[in-house]
């Protein structure tokens, strides 16, 4: 490490940061001698890694929980009485936002069904006209399939998703778990739609039946489509699937007689080695627990950013150490990925906690796949269940789930946290476009963070030191940098230059170079 990135203590104007303590946290790598420069351009940047830290000192990330807005959604109506609260996605659309979910019935088995909202807060369900139920067809049911009585067959488990990069008829697609345990008929399929309301049955995409909410959608990223599906590795884990035509048989490499069977020889095999593993439990985790669906999303506000919300399954005793079989209680933790391939978690406690005793999310949450905005605040929907995952249905007197919400602030699902004593970062060097740079940054009341422009040696460039930044106070997703007065960087635009941030009590979320 060079001598003039050595950590050192600053004292700042008139007292208003402290001297920083000379002792480094976090495990920071080391940075190569001559680290290539990171292209950012003008995109958004976030701290979610160590992608955009050479060195640190009393700074580390951390994971940020949303806040907890309660139920927007219950089972309230006739071909909801047994069960909501899986298998969902969310989007924007046509200026609405829009849920798809599955809904079970104990008369008439599964269908998907369509919510919508013009404040995330506020559902509806608008009145399509399509199916009919209990000789009415004044109902949201968007899909259903003519031999939906039998476990697996018909609807089965879905989740909806647009697809940008689709013909017009086929904007909408639904990846479907259907026809288990017929090894001739089950598997996953996908179905397609122009509007989301009006759907064609589509091809077998994949021949072994994982269950669970499989996910799939266009990765803009890779320019290509990437799925998320159930395998079995000896437990549940999350493997992945990239493909240039989603209605085609989806790629994979055949096990042959090493094929996992878990209800039996004579019934379809279900995904386990055949494709790589892209999230799943490790050494770290307790015993017995694996996850549930990945609900993952290529998050559309930053650069090379993916977020993915796994339910985390701790299995109780089986039986008869146990009441019931495959039970159990899940919450949802969250993992990030640049590349959307292997996603790893920053931290393992809870992202969405277990509500308390009596609370419609006590014991059961799954994550429905994507998020919505509204000004700088993004919304997550998750299935909340106040029941254990092996609860047998006949005892249920009540229908099963809801949907509740959570309020995220823009980009600030991790944060560089800096201590009250204070604390610095260096990033590596960086190549921008622009003539501004502003920050999503919380110092609150109490805290201060104050922003260098170092060469990509390490040496502080004039005028644009720590010492000439102004000091940035307060809570805000798009604050600018000012040093003296001014902001302008234009000088140093498509140039190497490293950031050096000097914080006390602060989470920073991001940094974004622009343009007036």
């Amino acid at each position: 490490m060079r001598a003039s990135f050595a950590i050192h203590c600053v004292v700042m104007v008139c007292g208003m940061l402290p001297a920083f303590a000379q002792q480094e946290t976090g495990s920071t790598p080391p940075e190569s001698k001559n680290p290539q420069p990171i292209v950012v351009g003008g995109e958004k940047q976030l701290f979610i890694d160590d992608r955009f830290i050479a060195s640190s000192q009393n700074v580390e990330l951390r994971m940020n929980q949303p806040v907890k807005l309660g139920e927007v959604l219950r089972p309230d109506r006739p071909w909801e009485d047994k069960d909501i609260g899986f298998c969902a996605s969310v989007m924007e659309h046509d200026g609405m936002f829009k849920l798809f979910y599955r809904a079970d019935s104990h008369a008439r088995g599964a269908s998907v069904c369509l919510a919508t909202s013009h404040d995330g807060l506020h559902w509806e369900r608008p009145v399509i006209g399509l199916y009919e139920y209990g000789g009415s067809k004044e109902n949201n049911i968007v899909f259903r399939d003519t031999d939906n009585n039998a476990a697996y067959r018909g609807v089965g488990e879905t989740v909806v998703f647009f697809d940008p990069n689709g013909k017009a008829e086929e904007r909408f697609k639904m990846i479907a778990s259907k026809g288990w345990p017929d090894p001739h008929t089950a598997g996953l399929y996908c179905h397609t739609s122009p509007d989301g309301v009006h759907w064609t049955a589509g091809p077998r995409v994949l021949d072994i039946c994982p269950d669970t909410a499989n996910q799939a959608a266009w990765d803009r990223q890779r320019g290509k489509y990437v799925a998320y599906i159930r395998i079995w590795d000896p437990l549940r884990k999350v493997g992945r699937v990239e493909t240039s035509d989603i209605l085609k048989p989806w790629p994979y490499q055949s096990l042959g007689t090493d094929a996992y069977f878990i209800w039996g020889q004579e019934s379809v095999a279900v995904p386990s080695r055949e494709f790589p593993v892209a999230f799943g439990y490790d050494a770290e985790d307790p015993v017995p627990s694996d996850h549930y669906n990945l609900a993952a999303v290529e998050y559309p506000y930053a650069q090379h950013v993916y977020f993915a919300f796994p339910s985390a399954y701790m299995h109780f005793p089986e039986p008869p150490l146990g009441k019931y079989g495959n039970d159990g209680v899940l919450d949802i933790q969250m993992a990030v990925s640049r590349d959307g391939v292997t996603y790893d978690r920053v931290e393992r406690a809870p992202y969405i906690p277990l509500g308390l005793a009596g609370e419609p999310d006590a014991l059961s949450n799954y994550m429905a796949v994507g998020m919505l905005r509204k000004g700088d605040y993004l919304y997550q929907y998750y299935g909340a269940y106040a029941v254990t995952h092996g609860l047998p249905q006949a005892q249920q007197t009540m229908p099963a789930g809801c949907f509740c919400a959570v309020r995220q602030r823009l980009d600030g699902f991790v944060s560089a946290d800096a201590a009250w004593g204070g604390g610095e970062l260096v990033t590596p060097p960086i190549i921008f476009n622009g003539n501004r740079l502003v920050l999503n940054v919380d110092a609150s009341a109490m805290g201060a963070c104050r922003v260098g422009l170092l060469d990509a040696a390490g040496n502080d460039i004039p005028g644009l030191s720590v010492e000439a930044c102004d000091i940035l106070y307060g809570n805000a997703v798009n604050k600018l940098v000012t040093w003296n007065g001014t902001g302008d960087l234009a000088a140093w635009s498509g140039q190497p230059v490293r950031l050096r941030f000097m914080m006390r009590a602060t989470k920073l979320y991001a940094f974004q170079f622009t343009s007036d």
